[in-house]
């Protein structure tokens, strides 16, 4: 990384103090690197610049990039949020059930802030924007912004995220891409509404950072000796910001004011307010707080972890997590024990369960509650939630560096190849299938359908180390094709754009694993091209195994990421069935070998987005107004679902390098056909009722 970050600009959004324990130690590595690093704030009722002016931060205020002129704007602004508000407070049926209390003020602020988040980036030019997410006002209208002037924004992930699955509805909506601690939360996310290729796992920030840190500087024995508690037992009580009844922790209490070989630390949440902590204290009898120290922001979080030798849930909390990450053991009391919990480190085998009594029993007698944890289960938890615990800083930093790079990636230049005259009319280029069965019917499609529409040849982009039965049936082909070895789970672009001056066709015809095609197709291929001109690159409908759309064209959608249009609806869904210019077409793609030169062939870090890759290069090169058209006509069957697995590098490329262009045009669509979300709704109903396995013989009944 050295050298790149000198002189770039990386902007992070900041709140909370607790929060912001995962963004600054990125800053601070950044700016290390040579990178001019800002910090912003809010209005928040000036709670974020308390933040910021308490960690001693060089930092600027949304407002201040605000001027007289811009009062039209934030009026305009004003307004329209006014209006919503009170639309939704008389329309929205839940909404209006428990109405939130907006006052002028707040919708006044938020009409600024947005104003001022506007100008900053225009006048700063950041390189990348940073916020922790934006599932609040400040991350949600920093990431738009952002968006709207193709300035990569990247989220991370604020704590284990084990709330209700719609709380978390565009935690990855204009970010160019979300960074969470581990393979749980992004599966979590997926299985809501997240897109999988935009959330990658890279550990926790501020945990790789402080383990590295309290080894280094010893910290677990001189916080010991400071509070001396050098010799004694020494448990941690870690709670919530709303506080139970302190009786429920009496036996606690007593255990530690009866035993000198104990020590008790109780950490309050940095969100608890100063009058209701004192109120909770004071509760408890003063013969039984004497020997207890009551902490609230005073020190550090991970300092004291590291001094406890046993960490104690009184409620949920991230640092449950945390602290088997630092490897102590963990308890959670049985009064904050919930069965069946949406997350729950008891149940996941990571925490013992215990009430305030049994524990304290256990405690005085001098348990090592380590050995009431089974190390494999700590082990596999851990990998599930902390894919690293050593290297998420530079994890982080390292994709920075890659989006960074896509982003400013300059318009390709043509291939730098002589092509021959064509022989053949098409080349096919076929991914081949990981199943024998499943290729050797690709390969009966692609010969039963493309008789007498012209000559063709084929290329096959075969597994390096392939199942011999694989082997043997490419073994046992003739006729006109190639064959061309591609590393194992690799998509084929280097050797395809290697393999351009010996193809001998004039079209180019891409067809994905385990894609056949049907009856028609390269006769609708030659209407297209008759039609629309050879300058495009065209598309087909495409059906799933079981009677869906695959493929109707592709449209980006609310988490401005890319997907079908029409994604599972039946296959002759109307929508479906339109000619029309799309923005991308994906796995059946075909046009002129000559343009695919001038295209610069397939971006190789692209990876698996390289079709999609393509046709917004081709869109980016404006040669030709609508490059890329959706022809229904050219009809297709998946005969088994492809599996893409993408990779880190690959999304960083793709969303990095068209995150100015990838702007949600689903609903546009839906516009267009005149579609309602009832109507919507209703078409997913009936085609999951009419779910079918197409017939032998690959026909779908995918015809008007």
């Amino acid at each position: 990384m050295s050298g790149f970050w000198k002189n770039k600009t990386v902007i992070a959004y900041i709140a909370l103090e607790h929060h912001t324990r995962f963004i600054i130690p990125v800053m601070e590595r950044l700016s290390s690197q040579g990178a001019r690093v800002k910090y912003v704030v809010g209005q928040a009722e000036r709670s974020q610049e308390v933040t910021a002016i308490g960690l001693g931060l060089d930092y600027v205020h949304i407002f201040d990039y605000l001027s007289q002129g811009d009062l039209p704007k934030i009026q305009n602004h004003y307004h329209r949020l006014r209006q919503t508000f009170a639309n939704s407070l008389k329309n929205d049926f839940l909404f209006s059930l428990q109405p939130a209390t907006v006052t002028d003020k707040t919708l006044h602020s938020t009409a600024m802030e947005f104003t001022g988040l506007e100008n900053l980036i225009r006048m700063e030019s950041p390189d990348l924007c940073f916020a922790l997410h934006e599932l609040n006002r400040w991350g949600k209208m920093f990431a738009f912004q952002a968006k709207q002037m193709n300035v990569p924004f990247i989220t991370l992930q604020e704590g284990l995220t084990y709330g209700l699955d719609f709380g978390y509805s565009g935690h990855a909506q204009y970010s160019t891409l979300n960074l969470v601690w581990g393979e749980r939360v992004k599966n979590k996310m997926v299985s809501f509404e997240a897109p999988a290729s935009k959330i990658i796992p890279v550990g926790n920030t501020h945990l790789a950072r402080e383990i590295t840190f309290q080894a280094q500087q010893d910290i677990r024995k001189r916080k010991r000796q400071e509070f001396n508690l050098a010799p004694k037992q020494v448990a941690l009580l870690i709670l919530s910001s709303i506080l139970p009844p302190p009786d429920l922790f009496m036996p606690i209490f007593n255990a530690a004011a009866e035993h000198d070989a104990l020590g008790l630390i109780v950490k309050f949440h940095p969100a608890c307010k100063k009058p209701q902590m004192d109120q909770w204290i004071e509760a408890i009898p003063e013969n039984r707080r004497g020997r207890v120290m009551f902490l609230h922001t005073q020190q550090n979080m991970y300092d004291l972890i590291s001094a406890a030798d046993v960490c104690v849930l009184g409620q949920r909390s991230t640092t449950g997590l945390e602290s088997i990450a630092f490897g102590k053991p963990l308890v959670k009391l049985a009064s904050a024990y919930t069965p069946d919990a949406p997350y729950s480190f008891v149940d996941q085998g990571v925490a013992v369960k215990m009430d305030a009594k049994a524990f304290a029993d256990a405690w005085a007698a001098g348990t090592d509650f380590s050995t009431m944890i089974d190390p494999i289960r700590r082990d596999l938890f851990l990998k599930q939630e902390l894919i690293d615990t050593e290297n998420a800083i530079e994890n982080v930093c390292t994709l920075f560096q890659s989006v960074i790079q896509a982003n400013t990636t300059p318009k390709p230049k043509a291939l730098d190849i002589e092509l021959a005259g064509p022989e053949k009319k098409w080349s096919f280029l076929v991914q081949v299938s990981d199943n024998p069965d499943i290729f050797l019917a690709q390969l009966e499609a692609i010969a039963m359908n493309s008789e007498g529409h012209g000559s063709y040849e084929t290329l096959f982009f075969e597994p390096r180390d392939m199942a011999p039965e694989l082997s043997r049936v490419l073994d046992s082909l003739t006729g006109d094709i190639k064959r061309i070895p591609v590393a194992p789970g690799a998509f084929p672009a280097e050797m395809i754009n290697a393999s351009i001056p010996d193809i001998n066709g004039a079209h180019l015809v891409f067809l994905e694993k385990n894609l056949a095609p049907l009856k028609g197709w390269l006769k609708g291929l030659n209407q297209g091209f008759s039609t629309h001109g050879n300058g495009k690159i065209l598309g087909g409908r495409i059906c799933s195994p079981d009677g869906h759309v695959a493929h109707a064209g592709m449209v980006v959608d609310h988490n401005n990421t890319p997907v079908s249009a029409y994604l599972d609806l039946d296959i002759r869904f109307q929508g479906a069935l339109k000619e029309r210019p799309f923005q991308m077409v994906d796995y059946c793609l075909a046009l002129p070998r000559e343009q695919f030169a001038a295209l610069g062939g397939l971006s190789v870090q692209a990876g698996p987005f390289s079709l999609l890759d393509l046709c917004l290069k081709a869109t980016e090169n404006g040669m030709v107004s609508d490059p890329v058209i959706y022809l229904p006509d050219v009809e297709l069957i998946f005969l088994e679902r492809p599996k893409r697995e993408v990779m880190p590098p690959d999304a960083a490329y793709f969303y990095g390098r068209w995150h100015g262009r990838l702007i949600e045009s689903q609903s546009r669509l839906h516009e267009a056909d005149c579609l309602t979300l009832q109507d919507l709704a209703q078409a997913k109903q009936e085609a999951a009722a009419k779910s079918i396995r197409p017939a032998a013989g690959l026909s779908p009944g995918m015809g008007r």
